[in-house]
């Protein structure tokens, strides 16, 4: 995955939020639970936004992250789930 991929959740994939539990993600398999930049991530993978928007707009949520980690912690995520086909291009 690359800042020009344009993600999205996949087939039977869906992000909720829990009062108990905070933000999850619901996949084929089970529950995922999320935290910290997880849920703003998964928010963004509309099937519109490219990964380098999506850095973008998470730079303006953690303006005192770098952005360079922002880019490299955003891409990792996104692969992870990828390989779970939870997210595709």
């Amino acid at each position: 995955m690359n800042l020009g991929s344009v993600p999205r959740l996949g087939r039977g994939c869906r992000l909720a939020e829990d009062n108990l539990q905070g933000w999850i993600l619901l996949i084929p398999e089970g529950v995922l639970r999320l935290s910290g930049p997880g849920p703003h991530i998964l928010q963004r993978c509309d099937g519109v936004r490219t990964v380098g928007q999506i850095v973008e707009e998470l730079e303006s949520v953690f303006p005192g992250a770098e952005a360079g980690v922002i880019a490299t912690e955003t891409t990792a995520f996104l692969e992870q789930l990828m390989e779970r086909r939870v997210v595709i291009e």
